[in-house]
């Protein structure tokens, strides 16, 4: 089995060095396909995790050969957005100093945070550079949200309790059980093919917000399989048990309707009422007959309950205790990345778990304060783009993943974890490129500049 799976990442390689648009989808295969593989492998090795960030890579170097990732270009089109990603990435050398000299052997660690951060951001240029006529956005998604309804019939077969005798199903093979008593009854949450109920569902919830997207920009009978699609999403997202994931819900709602009422399309905020409803009925009907559960329900219903102690908590409280305890200029770069307890080095222990004192350790006061401007000009920048197209047929499509990006943002202030394993850093990165490329498309009316006219954008002068 582990020498077909690196069979696999091998021709994934291969794929993404031809194709780099196909190697995103063979990235993201491996990807999900890693975690079932591990709980075959004798000894479930945790390298395992990052067994396909070769074929991220790969279509990295292939983007860039095919002058398909123009970092300057990117940065021209986007001027206040490329200023503050430059003083961001010039204040990185201070906690890359930091960490660097933590003790023996931390510079791995510092190598490990610079990849990540360099990463990401090359992700989020590819996803700019992403769309044209062979490979439009509707593609990429309807690809992920296929593969990943797949992998999640890991999840009701754990339900049926079919993870006896079958370790690619549930956590035995990795030794772990997930249970928890907050409620005062036990409430099991399922991981299904998937290495943890934390993964299993963060790939429920985007699978649902995906195919509600593409549900609303479908039509007869394309419209009902994407609508079964996000009802399926969504009874794992109940299945995982994990309220913060289940809270991306109405986050993500809330963000598509506010956006369509800004829009003022009468039509679409019918269409968006309507399917939504459809959604949630056939959800809760589907979760009330194969699976329903008062230990479970009441343990959803304390996210309302406790959603103001939690945001205080993982959010402020948090915050000003790794102050205290990592100083003003944090542990350095690269310290509370995930899979760092693995790297043999002198470095800090950590328990922190929400995304603001995560950030705060690793980078410090002044580097938090430097990301949030880059964040919310970040914000403000996707509005932007969502906003100019809000007369196209695109508008839907922009605005979702818009929305997809405030629901994980929300769930980071709580809990970041999540974020650590790279197919969900690259993936979303990579979905705010997407998003960021109307930013290139015409709209109706305007007239684009010819290829390689003179005084055309260089990026326009390359091939696609």
């Amino acid at each position: 089995m582990l020498m077909l799976f690196l069979a696999g990442i091998a021709a994934g390689v291969g794929v993404a060095l031809f194709n780099w648009r196909r190697g995103i989808e063979a990235a993201i295969l491996l990807s999900l396909l890693q975690d079932p593989v591990r709980k075959l492998v004798p000894g479930a090795p945790a390298w395992l995790v990052l067994a396909a960030v070769p074929v991220w890579l790969a279509v990295l170097v292939s983007a860039a050969r095919a002058r398909q990732l123009p970092v300057s270009g990117f940065l021209r089109m986007f001027p206040r957005l490329g200023g503050w990603l430059k003083a961001f990435a010039a204040y990185l050398v201070i906690p890359a100093a930091i960490s660097a000299t933590y003790g023996r052997n931390s510079w791995m660690i510092t190598l490990l945070g610079a990849f990540v951060y360099a990463t990401v951001f090359l992700m989020m240029v590819a996803g700019w550079r992403y769309p044209r006529p062979p490979a439009p956005p509707v593609r990429f998604l309807a690809f992920y949200a296929v593969a990943g309804a797949l992998m999640l019939l890991g999840g009701p077969l754990e339900a049926m309790g079919l993870q006896s005798g079958h370790p690619v199903i549930g956590t035995e093979a990795l030794g772990h059980v997930w249970v928890t008593y907050r409620t005062g009854a036990p409430v099991h949450m399922l991981s299904g093919l998937f290495r943890s109920p934390d993964v299993m569902g963060w790939h429920a919830a985007l699978v649902f917000m995906v195919a509600s997207i593409l549900a609303l920009r479908s039509k007869g009978r394309m419209r009902w399989i994407w609508i079964g699609v996000a009802v399926w999403g969504l009874l794992n997202i109940w299945l995982c048990g994990r309220r913060k994931m289940l809270a991306m819900v109405p986050v993500f709602a809330g963000g598509l309707v506010l956006m369509e009422f800004r829009a003022r399309n009468l039509r679409r905020i019918l269409s968006l009422a309507g399917t939504a409803l459809l959604i949630g009925g056939l959800g809760w009907y589907l979760i009330a007959s194969l699976y329903r559960s008062a230990a479970v329900e009441r343990f959803y219903l304390s996210t309302i309950e406790e959603a103001n102690e939690r945001i205080e908590f993982h959010g402020i409280r948090s915050v000003f205790s790794t102050v205290k305890q990592a100083g003003f200029w944090g542990y350095g770069l690269g310290m509370s990345q995930q899979g760092v307890h693995n790297i043999r080095a002198e470095k800090p222990r950590l328990w922190q778990e929400s995304g603001p004192s995560k950030l705060v350790a690793e980078l410090g006061v002044p580097g938090v304060a430097l990301l949030l401007g880059l964040g919310t000009v970040l914000l403000l920048t996707m509005i932007h783009v969502v906003r100019r197209g809000r007369s196209g047929t695109g508008f839907v499509l922009s605005a979702g993943i818009l929305s997809i990006l405030l629901a994980n943002g929300a769930a980071s202030v709580v809990s970041a974890q999540i974020f650590g394993d790279p197919l969900v850093a690259f993936l979303l990165a990579f979905l705010a490129g997407l998003l960021l490329a109307d930013a290139r498309i015409p709209l109706p009316g305007e007239v684009a500049a010819p290829p390689c006219a003179t005084g055309a954008d260089p990026v326009q002068c390359e091939p696609s």
